[in-house]
Order: C-alpha cells, then sequence, then structure tokens
C-alpha cells in the first residue's frame, strides 16, 4: 500500500467533513477581521483549557472553535421542528452554532 505524501493527505483531509467545516471556518473569521494563530501562539489561559481545532484573534478578543461534525444533528435538522442541542457548558449562551448557511454566507 502507497503512502500518500504530506500534500495528497492535506487534500484528502480537506475533502472530509471535519476538513471541510475548518477550512470553512476559518475563511469565515478570516473574512470577520480574526488572525488565526497557532497554539504555541496562544496566551497559557488558552492552553490550559484545551487544544482547540481554531484559535482567532481580533482585538484581544479571543475565538475557540471546536469543528463538530455530526449526521445525526444533519438528518434532525432536516426536520420540521427546533432543534435543541445540549452541552455540560456552564451556560449555552456563550456557545454559537455555526451550520453550513452561516458558513458558506457572508460575515
Amino acid at each position: 500500500m502507497e503512502v500518500p505524501s504530506v500534500w495528497e493527505a492535506l487534500e484528502i483531509y480537506r475533502k472530509t467533513p471535519h476538513g471541510f467545516l475548518e477550512e470553512k471556518a476559518r475563511e469565515k473569521l478570516r473574512k470577520m477581521g480574526y488572525e488565526i494563530i497557532k497554539r504555541e501562539e496562544a496566551p497559557d489561559w488558552i492552553k490550559a483549557v484545551g487544544d482547540p481545532d481554531i484559535i482567532a484573534v481580533k482585538d484581544d478578543e479571543y475565538v475557540l472553535v471546536e469543528v463538530k461534525p455530526s449526521d445525526q444533528l444533519k438528518r434532525y435538522s432536516k426536520a420540521k421542528a427546533r432543534l435543541v442541542l445540549v452541552t455540560d457548558v456552564d451556560e449555552g449562551k456563550a456557545v454559537e452554532v455555526w451550520g453550513i448557511k452561516e458558513l458558506t454566507d457572508g460575515p
């Protein structure tokens, strides 16, 4: 079995749901004026909480992005019913949910 090159592997990753959504989120954040930074460039308080998929900053405001593709949520979102995502964050208002529409529409 032939192992793909780094560039081929990166192209394959970008075609996965996670890779596609992460790239679209990066594009949206850039259009909104955010700079995407590497984890090692982030403040210690961000490094202490984990390893988000994307860290962005603009005017000392940091955005942490965790990409979670979900076939189940995608199916539910097509139903003619309200969809509520329940998670164990302290305050739900602190979390924004971006779907494909939010990622492909303007900032």
